[in-house]
């Protein structure tokens, strides 16, 4: 056993590395656009701000505090744990403390929030030039094909010298910027405009080749699959390398989840974003969908999800979650039970949209009334189908949606029954009281020491 311990003196003694917090950033006022944010701050008078941080920004949280402390006469709060996704604005936990308005770090999905913000991109050095020059030595002109240029937004910041290079070489095309406040030509947080400052509608990309200046990931993964164009390529700024983007096998995967929807008997709402009014239409028509179809649906607010939190119900065949577009936990296998977005429920359930689709729409706030993606819901009527999974007769089974008070509350009486019978059932329950039922047992002196070697074990 000697062999596998070792003596508690060395793990107390041993001397840590500690890094600077600030080293990466030379210069904090301008990186963090403290000076804009305190003008901000001043200009609508608020009194009580909260800070969100993500979390590879905790480290310079207490810096930001006491600059803009030093400048503004504010309370702030610093927001280091989230409720969901760090690109989402917490307006949950700024009501905890009554904050009047939260100051937005990192990346953002752009999503809109029911609470003033003030939004903080990321910043890193892009190569303007090089990159452009990179550009010019695949396409020469746009004389044939029209572009269209998206930046990640982490390049922000020079935009104007971007915008300067990308028109003197492609007059004829366009920028897909950053837009930070809602408009009604805006999506996923960007609007697209000419060389004139013309907006343009989405639809004009459908004739487009679409670049995009980034390092991949969820932002530009979200581009290819829910915008539609002649073509999608990623330019990567260190190695200056050129890539085709194609999700075909992402689409076949979805398709399929899709037939898991319609096989769904039990379907649990998974909500991972509270902010905003359209977050409770989204959660309504769910619930209409799951109706109209015959099907069960319960509601189900763990917060941030993980495998062990779903895997506490088993009754449930599939979840929808409720999320921005930026959260990847769509793609994620790991779950027990398979997960989808809102529109794939919609497809899967509502009998007005076309069953195949080349574009997704990851943002859900798109399928609410008044927006373009939205599409009215039918009363579906009993049909049986053969599923392409199981092979197996599927019926659906649906009720008249004039119905007696009495008759709804029967039904709400079976389904809390069946959800305690299979409560019940189970081996573990969770943490109950059990008053008297427990036999009493003298303390007992626990172990001591360190992990390392506590002192019960043998040298």
């Amino acid at each position: 056993m000697a062999n596998f311990t070792v003596d508690g003196k060395i793990c107390i003694e041993r001397d840590l590395g500690v890094v600077a917090t600030n080293r990466e950033f030379e210069d904090i006022i301008s990186h963090f656009d403290v000076l804009n944010t305190c003008k901000w701050i001043s200009d609508n008078n608020f009194s009580k701000v909260c800070l969100q941080f993500p979390d590879e920004l905790l480290n310079v949280s207490a810096l930001l505090y006491e600059e803009i402390k030093n400048r503004c006469d504010v309370d702030l709060y610093i927001l280091g744990d989230t409720s969901y996704a760090s690109c989402c604005v917490d307006a949950v936990a700024a009501m905890h403390v009554q904050g009047e308005a939260v100051i937005h770090y990192g990346r953002s999905c752009f999503t809109k929030a029911d609470i003033p913000v003030f939004t903080v991109l990321p910043k890193t050095e892009l190569d303007v030039n090089t990159s452009m020059k990179s550009l010019q030595d695949n396409f020469k002109s746009d004389e044939l094909d029209k572009f269209c240029l998206f930046y990640d937004a982490e390049f922000e910041h020079c935009k104007d010298e971007i915008e300067m290079a990308w028109y003197q070489q492609y007059p004829n095309s366009y920028i897909a910027y950053i837009e930070i406040e809602e408009s009604g030509k805006r999506f996923l947080g960007r609007v697209v405009r000419d060389v004139h400052g013309e907006e343009h509608n989405e639809d004009v990309l459908k004739n487009c080749i679409c670049i995009y200046i980034g390092q991949s990931g969820q932002t530009l993964f979200n581009y290819t699959i829910s915008i539609k164009a002649k073509q999608w390529l990623s330019l990567n700024p260190e190695t200056l390398q050129v890539e085709r983007k194609t999700e075909t096998a992402w689409f076949k995967r979805r398709h399929f989840l899709i037939e898991k929807c319609k096989d769904a008997n039990v379907i649990g709402i998974l909500i991972c974003k509270l902010a905003g009014e359209q977050t409770k239409d989204i959660i309504s028509r769910l619930k209409d969908l799951c109706k109209v179809n015959g099907k069960k649906s319960y509601i189900i607010s763990v917060g941030k999800p993980n495998v062990a939190k779903l895997a506490n119900f088993p009754e449930i065949d599939i979840y929808v979650m409720v999320a921005c577009a930026e959260n990847d936990l769509y793609n994620n296998r790991d779950f027990y039970k398979p997960i989808v977005y809102p529109f794939e429920l919609e497809v899967a359930l509502n009998s007005n949209r076309e069953p195949y689709f080349t574009t997704h729409v990851t943002d859900y706030d798109e399928l609410l009334p008044g927006k373009k993606h939205y599409c009215d819901i039918n009363e579906a009527k009993e049909s049986t189908d053969v599923s392409l999974i199981t092979n197996k007769i599927r019926e659906t089974k649906v009720h008249s949606s004039i119905e007696s008070s009495m008759e709804l509350v029967e039904k709400q009486s079976m389904a809390l029954e069946t959800i305690g019978q299979n409560l019940q059932e189970r081996s573990w329950k969770g943490l109950e009281q059990k008053l008297g039922e427990t036999e009493v047992k003298k303390a007992e002196e626990g172990r001591k020491g360190i992990p390392l070697q506590y002192n019960n074990e043998p040298e």
